[in-house]
Formats: C-alpha cells, structure tokens, sequence
C-alpha cells in the first residue's frame, strides 16, 4: 500500500515515518542514516525541515498521525532524498521499495502535469477547430437574407418614411415608395429588398431615415 501522499514546495516527499515503514525499518534508523551522512544531504534538495508554524500548520492538518505529536523538527524526503537512504541502507529490500516508490509514488507527481498539457494541447486542437467553424458560419451568416420580421420592419420604416415626406399626397407617396425601394435595391445590389442580408439591416434602416427632402424634391 503506497504511503499517504505528501507534497511539499511542488514535491511529492516522504516522512521519516512512511520512509521507514516504506523501507521496512524504523525512524531511528532513518534519522540516524541522516545524523551519520548529513554532509550529503543537501536541504531543498533531498528534504525538507519544518519548524515552527510551518510544522505546527504540518500537524493541524494531520492531528491523527501520532508520529507527530512530540516531534520538533520534521523532516520530509525528497525522491533524491530516498534514493540516498536507499544507498546507505544495507537491506537488498530498501533498494527494491526504493524502486517501487519512484515508480508508483514520487513521479506520479508529473502525471498530473502531464493530463494538463495533454488536456491543454486537446483543447488548443478543439480550438482551433472551432475557431475554424466560427469563421465557416460568420462567413455563412454574411449570405443570409432578411427574414418575414426583418423585412416587415423595413417596410414600416418606408412606410414611416413616405408619410413624413408625402403626407397624404397619394400620387406623391406612390412616387416616393418608388423611390426608395429603386435606391435600396441599388444600394444593396439586389433585385428585391427581401434580399438584402440580415448583417445589411440597421444600415439599411439608417438609409432610409435618412433618405431625406433632396430625393423628395428629385422625383417632383
């Protein structure tokens, strides 16, 4: 059974605890291994040592571990770390768990880091392949004509217009739809206004407000 994970300063480390039950051996012996070899055990390498409020934060999480409970300094092992006391072990065992740690317990660390840049180069495929949708509809969207609301909105903005223009000179106002609907079909490049494209609308109802005394007076 693989030890209770640890991670530390972006590490998976190990308690002299689970190290010692990993190796089949006891702390004593693992501090000791220390004590006798520190020299080549360099700090932020092969382990970590908690003092202080970071060991008591250490403890609050984990107030069950009677391990624990009267240790002042606490040392957490590095995969470095364990491979040294792997070394200055003389149980064939250490050496063989040693193996196993690094296989199921110290690298899976990465495993995570690597589901995330698979994940991320999934979505930057996804992406751009929606991406290239978006573009295929955008330019789909640029074709599509004015629907029956649509084109009744621009025929009440004609209308609108004609009656401010025209009033109730029939004759006038037959001219002036006339008119208007030849310069939209013309601005627009269209046979009828039914074709003007949805993205052309707000223009088209600009032009027509707009559509003003000086085309009135061209038409009389």
């Amino acid at each position: 059974m693989l030890p209770e994970i640890i991670v530390h300063g972006n590490l998976r480390v190990l308690t002299s605890a689970q190290l010692a039950e990993s190796f089949k051996t006891d702390s004593k012996t693992i501090n000791r291994n220390f004590q006798r070899n520190q020299e080549q055990f360099e700090l932020g390498v092969h382990y970590f040592a908690l003092t202080g409020e970071d060991l008591k934060a250490f403890k609050g999480v984990r107030q069950n571990d009677a391990t624990l409970k009267y240790v002042s300094v606490l040392y957490l092992w590095t995969e470095k770390g364990a491979f040294l006391h792997a070394q200055f072990s003389k149980s064939k065992q250490a050496k063989d768990v040693y193996r196993v740690l690094i296989d199921s317990y110290y690298t899976m660390l990465d495993k995570p880091q690597n589901e995330r840049t698979q994940t991320l180069a999934i979505s930057l495929g996804d992406y751009q392949q929606l991406e290239s949708r978006v573009t295929t509809l955008e330019q789909r969207l640029q074709e599509v004509t004015l629907h029956s609301g649509e084109q009744l909105r621009l025929r009440k903005e004609v209308n609108k217009r004609v009656f401010e223009l025209a009033g109730n000179e029939k004759d006038a106002r037959r001219a002036l739809f006339r008119a208007i609907w030849s310069a939209i079909k013309e601005r627009y490049q269209v046979g009828s206004y039914r074709d003007v494209k949805q993205h052309e609308l707000q223009d088209a109802l600009r032009f027509v407000v707009q559509w003003g005394a000086s085309n009135y007076e061209s038409i009389n």
